[in-house]
């Protein structure tokens, strides 16, 4: 049921910008009236250069208050850095943000890629997010407020209402700036609303947001307004209420840039300017405002690094991929929709007539109708193709470099479209550039059809059949219209090719709907586990052993040289640490395993995952929380020598006084231990009233053991303490998984076990020795830190009552270890507390199973997870 409702929320979050994307076109073609597309064009072109240059500046003027947003944002924060770092960070975020719609999410994501390497985590980028959208809230709701009071009769007359009602709204929306001005200059508690807790910013934070706000959404309106024809007639003062209704009502819409709806919206509240009038300004905002920016935002990404190595002509374009990887593949699969979207939009809209003649003299009538059905198909495939190429799929980029080509040449052989075909090489280029980010061998029909993207391309069909509609209006419809070929049959080829497109698009998703269900996850096999094996004595990473516990479905690489280990639990697929195998494989196998997620309606989940390997995660759309920290002892120099670790020195001869005895048993002879092995591990249950784990820990599994090596601790010829050894072939790390212990065990004897394990290790060559995770360890004090890492620290302090979490901590210290986050990657914050409750389960059975106090040297590997 809950795979089913996700299902069904995915559908409706897609379909409803759809619905509302078709209802703006309506609306835009119901409001423009009996007028021709050429209308539109030429009043575009008639607009006077000194207002586009004007419009320009203040476009540049706005984007820069933007950079006002993000020094007020940072400070809010806590942190400090140069304008140049955080002005491209805004500029970038706020462009591709702009044009992708949902600027929370785009923008989110740039900006955490950017502020990332200079050291903000995900939680610092997330509250940076919020902040800028308040603050975008709030000069958006003063400048309304102003507008409708101030041109009370202007503004009424616009929105059709009364005066009265007008001065009525706007001094709703100013007083509820006032009243967040006097929260934040008196309210000292944090805010908490629908379990989100807040902290106020200081009042002259506030004031500033104001001040910022105000100045850069009256910049964006003038930028609109010098476009606007000089009898429109409107002041200024009341076109910037209008402007701050029709961008809410675009936000509100969730349509990529408001398309369509900001447009709409302006036309209904505008009805005294002649409407191609209005389309004609419209277009050039657009074109000034959020394309020109958004191309000079990928642009500035890679100029950026070439200026620093203009001798370097040799690297120049190296350096400028690395600058382009912040931004790929998101922005290429923007620019190839684009692409796809020109191409849509040229099938319906005549050729230029001089050009079509000219063409005729050499091409024979049934070419330059292929070549327009071909331009329009290539379109089609570009849009589908786009959603491959932010998966970085390979066979996407290959079959988008030629189907570029091919529309190149279509666009000159149907009505020699220069210009379109100069643009589609443009497109081409960076797609050739970034080749290496584009590497993932997987099928595109083998992926799971997004809602969302799919809503866009059917949006992006719909926007070019309306544009053909529109541009041919005059033509009366006959069903004679698809059966007529002539040089001058303009409708006919429009309508030929929009039923093209359309049947394209409807064949793919029918296509994906009948492709076969993917099988039930099923646990490993002996031979799964044989496979896995080489892998995992070849990993630098000692955990990569829990994969032979046998309780996870392993998923493997194409190439079978690398695989992640899962389970499931009730909402959540939960992988366990980061893929085992070559660095290359990784990223698919997170791709992989997030899309099996998805088709399964469930949330993807990856538990304790390192550092390093965090930007994989954010690319596949998965917040990051940290969980602990992970202790590894150096071994290269250990010795029990010096005052540092005098504590464990003299243990050691303690209980060498005491007679226990060390010694490492083969894996080719445990099984004859493991009767013995077995009572120790039932008594050690039965002391603690506890039962066997699991997904994170080891368990007594004689299957399981048989694979290590085992550590003893013998007392007086008998064994008192076991521990299986985590070894592999690369002497990267040691470690130790299952540690049990008898109840006649001297004291001491598992401090015994590790040093000895340790001094072992370090003959035989390893780096390090894990000791597994401390939970809760770390996390940020700041008083403005992240809920989680608040709520996380309290724990950490007053939860000993069911977990040792300060005394493992200490524990572990007396090693001298160097200490390494891990973290959980899953879905937003909303989703955090079920997410935490189904890994729970996993590793313990029930929440129950992990409230229960324990000692803190029988358990200091187990602890890792617990």
């Amino acid at each position: 049921m809950d795979a089913r409702s996700a299902r069904l929320r995915r559908a409706v979050a897609a379909i409803l910008p759809q619905l509302v994307f078709a209802l703006a076109l309506v609306a835009l073609y119901r409001l423009a009236g009996e007028f021709h597309l050429r209308d539109v064009l030429a009043e575009f072109s008639a607009i006077a250069p000194w207002h586009v240059a004007a419009a320009m500046l203040l476009a540049a003027a706005s984007y820069l208050a933007l950079t006002g947003y993000e020094r007020l944002a940072l400070g809010y924060v806590g942190k400090s850095m140069p304008w140049r770092r955080y002005g491209l960070t805004s500029f970038v975020a706020y462009a591709v943000g702009h044009n992708l719609g949902a600027a929370a999410i785009s923008g989110g994501a740039v900006r955490y890629r950017l502020y990332s390497p200079l050291g903000l985590g995900a939680g610092d980028v997330a509250r940076i997010v919020a902040f800028c959208t308040l603050t975008f809230a709030l000069g958006g709701a003063a400048l309304a407020g102003v507008s409708f009071v101030a041109q009370a009769g202007e503004a009424a007359t616009l929105l059709h209402a009364s005066a009265g009602l007008s001065r009525t709204l706007g001094a709703v929306l100013l007083a509820t700036v006032l009243a967040y001005l006097l929260a934040c200059a008196f309210r000292r508690s944090p805010v908490r609303w629908l379990g989100w807790e807040f902290e106020l910013p200081t009042a002259r934070l506030a004031a500033s947001q104001l001040a910022v706000a105000s100045a850069d959404l009256l910049l964006a309106s003038a930028c609109l307004f010098v476009l606007l024809p000089s009898t429109a007639g409107v002041p200024f003062v009341a076109f910037a209420g209008l402007y701050m209704v029709a961008v809410a009502a675009s936000t509100a819409s969730a349509v990529p840039g408001g398309l369509g709806v900001f447009e709409s919206i302006l036309m209904l509240l505008l009805p005294a300017v002649p409407a191609p009038q209005l389309l004609g300004a419209l277009l050039a905002y657009r074109l000034v405002y959020y394309v020109l920016p958004f191309l000079l935002a990928l642009l500035l990404l890679s100029t950026r690094e070439a200026a620093r190595h203009r001798s370097r002509l040799v690297q120049a374009s190296t350096w400028a991929r690395k600058s382009l990887d912040l931004v790929v593949p998101q922005a290429i699969a923007v620019v190839v929709f684009g692409a796809g979207f020109l191409l849509l939009l040229s099938g319906a809209t005549p050729g230029a007539e001089s050009r079509l003649t000219a063409l005729d003299r050499f091409l024979p009538l049934p070419v330059l109708e292929l070549s327009h059905l071909a331009g329009s198909a290539v379109g089609v495939l570009l849009l589908i193709l786009a959603r491959g190429l932010l998966l970085r799929l390979d066979g996407a980029w290959y079959a988008t470099m030629w189907l570029l080509g091919a529309g190149i040449v279509a666009s000159l052989m149907k009505g020699l479209d220069y210009e379109e075909a100069l643009l589609l090489a443009g497109a081409l280029l960076p797609l050739w550039w970034t080749r290496a980010q584009f590497y993932r061998r997987a099928s595109l029909l083998s992926e799971s059809l997004s809602p969302a993207w799919f809503a866009s391309a059917a949006m992006a069909i719909g926007a070019s059949i309306w544009v053909g509609l529109l541009a041919y209006r005059h033509v009366p419809y006959a069903n004679e219209l698809w059966w007529q070929f002539a040089l001058d049959s303009h409708a006919p080829r429009m309508l030929r090719a929009s039923l093209l497109a359309v049947l394209l698009l409807g064949s793919f998703a029918v296509l994906r709907l009948l492709a076969p269900a993917r099988a039930t996850p099923s646990s490993p096999s002996a031979a799964d586990l044989e496979r896995a094996l080489p892998i995992i004595r070849a990993s630098t990473e000692s955990a990569a052993n829990l994969a032979l516990l046998g309780d996870k479905v392993l998923l493997f690489s194409d190439t079978g040289s690398a695989f992640l280990m899962y389970a499931v639990s009730r909402h959540s697929w939960v992988a366990m640490g980061d893929p085992i195998g070559p660095p290359r494989e990784r990223e698919e196998l997170v791709w992989r395993f997030r899309e099996l997620a998805d088709r399964a309606g469930a949330w993807s989940v990856f538990y304790e995952v390192a550092g390093g390997q965090l930007p994989v995660y954010v690319d596949a759309g998965l917040a990051l929380s940290k969980l602990g920290e992970e202790a590894r002892v150096p071994l290269g120099h250990f010795s029990l020598d010096g005052s540092a670790r005098a504590e464990l020195r003299q243990g050691h001869r303690r209980a060498g006084r005491d007679g226990l005895s060390f010694r490492i048993v083969p894996s080719k002879c445990v099984t004859a231990l493991l009767p013995a092995l077995r009572r120790i591990s039932d008594e050690w249950l039965e002391s603690r009233a506890t039962a066997e784990k699991g997904f994170s820990l080891g368990r007594f599994s004689e299957a399981y053991l048989r694979y290590f090596s085992m550590a003893l601790v013998e007392h007086q010829g008998a064994i008192v303490a076991f521990a299986n050894l985590w070894e592999s072939d690369s002497r990267e790390e040691l470690s130790v998984d299952l540690m049990r212990h008898t109840r006649s065990a001297p004291r001491g004897s598992m401090d015994f076990l590790f040093v000895e394990v340790m001094l072992w290790g370090r003959s035989q060559g390893y780096r390090w020795f894990n000791l597994g995770i401390a939970p809760l360890a770390g996390l940020g004090a700041h008083r403005l830190a992240p809920t989680w890492h608040k709520f996380g620290r309290f724990v950490y302090r007053h939860g000993d009552d069911f977990y040792n979490f300060e005394g493992l901590r200490q524990y572990k210290e007396k090693f001298l270890p160097e200490w390494r986050p891990r973290y959980l990657a899953a879905p937003g914050r909303l989703a955090l507390p079920r997410v935490l409750l189904d890994v729970t389960t996993l590793i313990s059975g029930s929440v129950i199973g992990t409230l229960r106090r324990d000692e803190v040297p029988g358990r200091a590997r187990a602890q890792r997870s617990a």
